[in-house]
Formats: C-alpha cells, sequence, structure tokens
C-alpha cells in the first residue's frame, strides 16, 4: 500500500498491534447480536414453537405407520417366491389376515362325496349304517338309520346331520351344482354332493402343537370307515389334496356382513367374602349345545362365601363337558354404602360359562333349576353367532371366524362386522418389501425436511436420536442401497441395489433392518419414545429464550453449562483484584494472584 502524507509528513503503515484476547472471550463481539437473535428466537417459539411440535409429531406417526407395513415374510418359500398379505388401510382393525407356513397349510375342505340324482330313490337297504370318523387320533363313531323309499338327497342329510352333531370339529354340508367345478374348483360330481370341512382354527400348527410329537400331517389327517354297512363306500369320498407352491398372488373383495362369537352366559356380580344366599344342598344348571345336553351340577353347604360357590359352578362345567368351559372373573358390584349423593363400587366376582369351539349352528342355553335365578345367568346371556362373510361375490359361512383362502395358503380372520367391500391383496414378498422400504426412507426424509428448518426450536441432538443409527452403520447400509445425502443428510434409496442385496444375503439384510439392532427396529424403539413423552417436551426450555433486555438466559444444554463455567474461570482468573493494594511501584494495577 503506498505511504500517506498528511500535513507535509510521511506516514507508513506499521504491523497490526497485537492485542490480547482475554477480553474478546470475556466480552464477545457477537454479545448484543446473541441477545437480539436469542429474542428473535424467542419471538418465533411463541408464535411457532407449538405448532412446529405437531408437525413433527405427524411426522413421527407417519414414520410409525410405515414401519409397521414393513414385514418378513415367513411363509416358508424362497425369498423370490415368498408372498405377504397387503390390506386395504379400510381393512384395519376389522380383519386381521396372514399367508399360512408352508408346512402349516390345511385345506378346509377335506373330502368330497360323488354326486347323486337328488331325488332319485336310494339304492341303500333300509337299517342302521355305523362308520367311523377320526381327525388325528381323536375318533366318532356315529351312526345313520335308512327308512324304505328314502331319495339320495333323505340319505345325505342324515349323513350331514350325524358329523355335524359329532363332538369332532368337522362339518359337512349339501352342495348342488349342474356342471363339475360350478361351486367348488376341485368338486367334480354333479347333482348333490357332500363335502366335509374342518375349520382351520382347529387344525394343529407349529405354534400349537405344544408338546405333542405326532406328526403335523397325521394329527390334522381327517378319514372315514365303515364299521357296519357300506356307507361309505358307497358315497365314494374322494380326499382333496393340498396346494402346491407358495398363495397365488391375487386380490380379494371382502365384506364382512357377521362378525361371529360364541355363546356366553355372565352371571351378577357378588361381595366375594360376602354369605351365599343359595339355600344349602345340591343344585343344577341344564345345558344344551348341539345335540349335546346334561346338566352342571354344584353343592352349597351353610355358611359358604359366594367365591367358593361360583368356584365350584366353575370346576363342574369343566367336567360336565369339553364343549362348555366356566370361569370366575373379577366384576364390579354396588356398594351397600351410600352417601346421599351417590352409590361407590367395590370389587366382586362373577362366573362366566361359555361354548367351547363351536360348530356352525351350535349355540349354548342354559335351564336354571328353581331358586338359581338370584344368578342372574339368563339376564346377561350373550347367543352367539357364526361368522358371514362375502368373498368375490360368495358369501361364506364359518364358527368361529377364520375364512381360509387360496386352498388354505391365505388366512382371514373376521374381527368386525363392515358393510362396504374392500380389497385385501396377496402379493410378491420381495416387491412388497422394496416398495414399503422406499415408504419408510420418505417417510424419514419427510420427518428431517419438518425438523431441521426449526432445529433451534428443539433441544440440542433431537433430530440425530433418528440419524444416528444410520451413522453407526453407514458402510453396511450403503451396501444394500441407503446413501445419504450430502446437505441435510436425507436418505437415498437405491431399490435395484436392494434387491440385489436381498437375493444375494436375505439374512443380512433382514438383520440390518429387522433384527434386534436393525434400523427399522431402533427407529421404531425412538418413536415409540418420542411418541410416548410427546414432541413438545423436546422443545428448549421457554426460560432460555429472554428478550433482549433481559438477564443472560439459563443454559438450554449440558454444553452450555460447560460453556458457563468456562467463563467464570476467565473472570476469575482475569480480574482477580485486590483493592486494598492497587498499585505497585509505578502505580500501575497489578494482581497479587499467581
Amino acid at each position: 500500500m503506498a505511504d500517506l502524507t498528511l500535513d507535509g509528513t510521511n506516514l507508513t503503515k506499521a504491523g497490526a498491534t497485537e492485542k490480547s484476547d482475554s477480553l474478546k472471550q470475556v466480552f464477545p463481539e457477537s454479545y448484543w447480536a446473541d441477545r437480539f437473535n436469542r429474542a428473535g428466537l424467542k419471538n418465533r417459539y411463541e408464535l411457532t414453537g407449538p405448532s412446529e411440535a405437531m408437525e413433527v409429531q405427524s411426522k413421527v406417526k407417519t414414520l410409525q405407520e410405515t414401519l409397521s407395513s414393513f414385514r418378513w415374510p415367513a411363509d416358508g418359500f424362497g425369498l423370490r417366491d415368498a408372498r405377504l398379505v397387503v390390506n386395504d388401510p379400510a381393512l384395519d382393525n376389522k380383519i386381521s389376515a396372514s399367508i399360512t407356513p408352508k408346512d402349516d397349510v390345511q385345506r378346509y375342505y377335506r373330502f368330497y362325496s360323488r354326486g347323486f340324482t337328488g331325488e332319485s330313490p336310494t339304492l341303500l337297504d333300509s337299517g342302521i349304517y355305523k362308520f367311523d370318523m377320526m381327525l388325528g387320533a381323536d375318533k366318532s363313531s356315529l351312526e345313520v338309520e335308512l327308512t324304505k323309499g328314502m331319495d339320495n338327497n333323505a340319505v345325505l342329510e342324515a349323513v350331514r346331520d350325524a358329523v355335524n352333531d359329532s363332538t369332532l370339529p368337522v362339518q359337512a354340508r349339501i352342495i348342488k351344482q349342474n356342471v363339475p367345478g360350478a361351486n367348488l374348483d376341485d368338486l367334480l360330481g354333479t347333482g348333490s354332493a357332500l363335502a366335509f370341512s374342518v375349520n382351520t382354527a382347529y387344525v394343529a400348527t407349529e405354534e400349537n402343537r405344544g408338546d405333542s410329537t405326532q406328526n403335523l400331517d397325521a394329527a390334522n389327517e381327517l378319514s372315514f370307515s365303515d364299521s357296519s354297512g357300506h356307507l361309505i363306500s358307497h358315497l365314494k369320498l374322494d380326499e382333496t389334496q393340498k396346494p402346491i407352491g407358495p398363495a397365488i398372488e391375487a386380490r380379494y373383495d371382502l365384506s364382512g356382513l357377521v362378525a361371529g362369537s360364541s355363546s356366553n352366559y355372565l352371571s351378577k356380580a357378588f361381595d366375594a367374602n360376602g354369605t351365599t344366599t343359595l339355600a344349602s344342598g345340591e343344585h343344577s344348571i341344564g345345558y344344551t349345545i348341539g345335540a349335546e345336553t346334561g346338566t352342571i351340577t354344584f353343592r352349597v353347604a351353610d355358611g359358604d362365601s359366594w367365591e367358593t360357590v361360583l368356584g365350584r359352578i366353575e370346576d363342574s362345567a369343566a367336567g360336565a363337558s369339553s364343549k362348555i368351559t366356566a370361569e370366575v372373573v373379577d366384576a364390579k358390584l354396588v356398594s351397600p354404602v351410600y352417601t346421599g349423593d351417590d352409590y361407590y363400587l367395590i370389587d366382586g366376582k362373577s362366573v362366566s360359562i361359555s361354548a367351547v369351539s363351536p360348530k356352525m349352528g351350535e349355540r349354548l342355553t342354559l335351564e336354571l333349576a328353581s331358586g338359581l335365578e338370584v344368578l342372574g345367568l339368563n339376564a346377561t346371556a350373550h347367543p352367539g353367532a357364526d361368522s358371514v362373510m362375502v368373498i368375490n361375490g360368495t358369501t361364506e359361512v364359518r364358527a368361529p371366524s377364520e375364512f381360509a383362502l387360496d386352498n388354505g395358503r391365505v388366512l382371514v380372520d373376521l374381527e368386525q362386522n363392515f358393510g362396504d367391500t374392500l380389497p385385501l391383496r396377496v402379493a410378491s414378498g420381495v416387491e412388497e418389501m422394496k416398495k414399503n422400504v422406499g415408504l419408510v426412507t420418505d417417510a424419514y426424509n419427510d420427518l428431517r425436511k419438518t425438523i431441521l428448518p426449526s432445529e433451534e426450536l428443539f433441544r440440542e441432538g433431537f433430530a440425530d436420536l433418528w440419524r444416528d443409527p444410520v451413522v453407526e452403520n453407514r458402510v453396511d447400509l450403503s451396501w444394500m442401497g441407503f446413501r445419504e445425502a450430502e446437505k441435510d443428510k436425507e436418505i437415498w434409496f437405491d431399490s435395484d441395489k436392494f434387491y440385489a442385496a436381498l437375493i444375494a444375503d436375505p439374512d443380512k439384510v433382514q438383520k440390518l433392518l429387522d433384527d434386534e439392532d436393525g434400523l427399522f427396529t431402533k427407529w421404531q424403539e425412538v418413536n415409540d419414545q418420542v411418541i410416548e413423552n410427546k414432541v413438545s417436551s423436546y422443545l428448549i426450555p421457554e426460560t432460555s429464550l429472554p428478550g433482549p433486555w433481559l438477564p443472560e438466559p439459563s443454559p438450554r444444554t449440558e454444553l452450555e453449562l460447560e460453556k458457563k463455567r468456562e467463563l467464570v474461570d476467565t473472570f476469575d482468573e482475569t480480574f482477580n483484584f485486590d483493592f486494598d493494594t492497587v498499585t505497585d511501584d509505578t502505580g500501575r494495577l497489578f494482581s497479587k494472584k499467581g
């Protein structure tokens, strides 16, 4: 730079004078700007903080929903052939649907008879015909009486009724069709035919078999054999075949007309320790369920408590029949204490009597002997009902409410009535996972886009609650198609790379996403915690945002607390004066410390 001349005197630029930074550290140049910035932040916090928290909460819930839609196929087939069920969102809480694991697949229809001309006279002689029906190790010995002049329809009805009245969970129905396969794809007989079925809710599976060592196929095998006469051979029963391969990719249009339930009776509530008002002696409750009748007999002694009496009813019902059960349950009853304003409720006990695994049309009815009206069982009777669903335009009835589609490879349990026709899809597991992973990453990116512009309104590290699991496993996640973008660290998802990783090493992909320490599991844990605490609790405390003329704000983070301690130490080190002896020999201020 050229020299300057002032009043004839040459001025030359000298080097910068070195100055101590200690005062800068104590009184930083940004001090007043920071005070005004904090005031602006306080104004923004008051205007937008609650709405920002609500928006973030909404994005967290969206991420939660997309994460719950991601499922790993578990049907026992290779990943290329695996299938997943996709519900219409409107079906949530109305049905539960699943793909049956390969080894657990069982047909609903097990046997078909040959077709008969229903109105033609039977070729069987009149008399009593006996046959055995076995399901696994359980056997029912049944008999049918045929009379002279019966037609084929009457014979089929007699066999149907005998099977349906049996204790085994086997159902029989008569199906009439003019051409093969009109009503059931693999029912080839025309005219009237018997179809024998076992509801898939009653079959043995790997999950419910318990300690049984019996082969699953043997445990679920249905068979018939003549023991007197040749009725079964006359029917020419053909066993249906289990399906081969995975579930078919298809769409099912469903309408849930009746969500069925078992018959149930619940007594009034009684003070468990109170003395029963029933007369001492033996009492009985008659029951009927299907073709079975019997009694629940129990005794009452003087001084018995209600809890004792209800317990005896429970025990007696359990031993009376395998078709009914009873249980003493907790209940509430009105306290005899009356304050003048209201009654109080106290703990009590009731007994519940229910049908066990009822077949279609089976209802439990109770007949109480004189003197048992005090139990109030009939007053709370729930009659029960079969489940009815329309599937692709065909009305189906089941008891209980489990419907087997695609020859048992897809199960739908009707939980709630719905009149609208709603779709359910069976899709390729790989394609569905690719789609759902894309939706999850989109939801994660939407969450970051919502948090980052307002990050200063939230406690330090809030956005990193979700990002940390990505950073911790960056290399492996990149291998299967996850990569962070440069600016806002959003995730770029490469579906082709994900597909290649899925086919090359599905176990590794599952571990990275769905395992205990997987990315989606970690995100789910963070979501659960944030939703439980509410996003608003992660906003910075309002005390950290005073106006420009108010005292210094309280620290917001551990880092600010540490800086405040360092600032106090700086003041202590720099301005520790002894004002009793303030000067040295030259008259300058000096510090005696150190």
